[in-house]
């Protein structure tokens, strides 16, 4: 898109560009505004914003027609009625979505005009004649186009409007969207003014802008009550770290109501959604760091994700370097803390020189999650195979993938493929994954077969399709992984994207297989800090319902966890899932 053409009047729109032109001004360095006649009768002019070299005008006309933007502003468009300028606003405010537009410089020259058009309201002050009140607690950058808003409103008779407004000029009202919940200490405040004490004053909403807002500071919020009242408040400054942000819409998941319930199904699927793309896409492979000489055309591609304890490497490495089967295949480790490249790069040269095995390392921009590391891990890996591994799985023995690579030539219709994970006291961890559902819970959760007997627990040393396999140790065709999409990145700190995959193969028409043969030890969980996980761990179980609840409905009808042979899955009776995008 290079320009925008809209009359500040709805008649002016079919005048368009073949009216002269007035006035033009620069947005930003290649963003213009450009006023054209406009028509008899008092008619408004034509505004259009576009690209410079995209407005129709010749040099000559260009040269003519060039001025001050203050001065376009304050003598062409603020004479005009508060309608006309609303229209005007609204039209500017779009502007941000051009391509090739300054970002900042844009949105700085549109804060400026909204500023000088827009028709301001009375400040927020509370009168005990007419007790109303409006605040804006926090404004929360989901990203460029879409926030998360807190605040509370209240007025009579719980009928107000209220409406944010970015830095830019654009409009969204909260009052049909916005979650509503109890906040005691505005009933409190009012309540010796005459409000009414069961009310829900709090308010919470994730909006969607029309065009990006790129500015922290700026926003305002406006009242309109049913009695003819109108107020306006300033917002505090946008929030725009992504972690920080989805920590705090997290947090709020869990405070207000069950994790699963309106909010999030109403706000925050949809802003956590953007905010994992948006974290996996501001990260970026910033460099590789290679030891050693990797194989050419690898037989399997091993792709490790680090995140803090960069001790692990050391521990694998060590049973690595002993397994002959290491001289074909490819061992990638991904870096997804990024503070922690020095350190590593450190460690990793001692580590090659007294293992000798070949390893790359791929350091990030910043962090990425587990999926998003492994998807940066695997656009630099060359096999055709893959091997997701996390930091923490160390083999028993040698042979371990060479079996596995023995064990997916040899079956149809493969998927994913995972081994036995043991605990350090050589129970069980993983012998396959199901979907439980608890009597009278509506979201099911990943779990694990046979998990906490011993590994020589009959059941659990039967090779077997299963509903699901962990990612902490999981091999998968490369191409068959690409065409379903990979691990989704919409699930928050690493949790249920395995299962999803999973699903993915089973609608693909792929069994997941369990190989028992082939076991390793899986520390399991010790990246993360005690107990911060389980409002994430809540929430991903809630989405991964809504996404799959059915399929699993199906698939779990037809196996029986504790059989130690399960009944064929049926791949036949496929319905289709909506997938959501990554």
């Amino acid at each position: 898109m290079s320009k925008t053409t809209t009359g500040a009047r709805t008649r002016s729109n079919r005048r368009g560009s073949a009216a002269e032109p007035r006035r033009a001004a620069k947005l930003a360095a290649d963003i213009a505004i450009l006023v054209r006649e406009g028509g008899s009768n008092g008619e408004a002019p034509v505004v259009e914003v576009g690209q410079v070299d995209g407005l129709g005008l010749s040099p000559r006309q260009w040269q003519e027609v060039e001025g001050d933007l203050k001065a376009l502003v304050r003598e062409e468009l603020a004479p005009h009625d508060a309608e006309t300028r609303e229209a005007v606003l609204e039209q500017l405010a779009a502007a941000t979505a051009l391509e090739g537009s300054s970002a900042l410089e844009l949105s700085a020259s549109l804060y400026g005009i909204r500023e000088v058009l827009r028709e301001r309201l009375p400040r927020c002050a509370v009168k005990e004649e007419h007790p109303a009140g409006l605040a804006v607690e926090e404004v929360l950058a989901v990203d460029d186009d879409s926030f998360w808003i807190n605040g509370w409103m209240h007025d009579q008779d719980g009928l107000g409007k209220v409406t944010v407004v970015s830095p830019e000029g654009a409009r969204v009202d909260l009052t049909a969207t916005a979650f509503r919940y109890e906040r005691p200490d505005v009933v409190q405040f009012y309540s010796g003014l005459g409000g009414e004490a069961t009310r829900k004053h709090g308010f919470t909403a994730h909006v969607t802008l029309p065009a990006p807002s790129r500015l922290s500071s700026g926003w305002i919020a406006e009242l309109r009550t049913s009695d003819g009242l109108e107020l306006e408040i300033d917002c505090p400054a946008v929030s725009r770290e992504a972690l920080a942000v989805r920590s705090t819409i997290l947090g709020e998941l869990g405070q207000r109501g069950s994790v699963g319930g309106p909010l999030a199904a109403d706000h925050g699927r949809e802003a956590l959604t953007r905010l994992q793309r948006r974290v996996v896409g501001e990260a970026a492979v910033d460099s590789v760091d290679v030891y050693g000489e990797p194989p050419r055309d690898p037989a399997v591609s091993i792709v490790v994700p680090l995140y803090k304890r960069l001790d692990f490497i050391e521990h694998q490495l060590l049973q690595f370097s002993r397994d002959p089967d290491f001289a074909s295949m490819e061992l990638v480790y991904v870096l997804d803390s990024s503070e922690q490249t020095d350190d590593l790069a450190k460690q990793a040269r001692e580590l090659f020189g007294l293992y000798r095995l070949p390893f790359r390392i791929v350091n990030l921009t910043s962090g990425a999650g587990f999926a998003g590391a492994n998807k940066l891990g695997i656009e630099v890996a060359e096999g055709s195979r893959l091997l997701l591994l996390n930091s923490d799985v160390i083999p028993d023995r040698p042979g371990w993938i060479g079996a596995m690579s023995a064990f997916y030539d040899a079956t149809d219709e493969i998927g994913a493929l995972g081994p036995k994970l043991l605990y350090e006291d050589d129970t069980l961890q993983h012998a396959g994954m199901y979907f439980h559902r608890t009597p009278g819970a509506e979201v099911w959760e990943n779990a694990h077969c046979f998990k906490g007997l011993h590994r020589s627990f009959p059941a659990a040393n039967v090779a077997r399709p299963m509903p699901a396999v962990t990612a902490a140790c999981m091999m998968v065709d490369r191409d068959l992984y690409e065409e379903v999409g990979g691990l989704p990145l919409h699930y928050v700190q690493g949790d249920y994207e395995d299962s999803e995959l999973c699903l993915r193969f089973s609608e693909a028409g792929r069994e997941n297989w369990y190989l028992p043969e082939v076991e390793l030890y899986h520390l399991e969980g010790q990246s993360y800090v005690p107990g911060v996980r389980r409002i994430p761990s809540e929430y991903n179980m809630w989405l991964h319902t809504s996404i799959w609840g059915e399929r699993i409905e199906e698939l779990m009808a037809e196996f029986d966890p504790n059989s130690p042979v399960a009944a064929p899955i049926d791949l036949a009776n496929e319905k289709e899932t909506t997938l959501e995008s990554s």
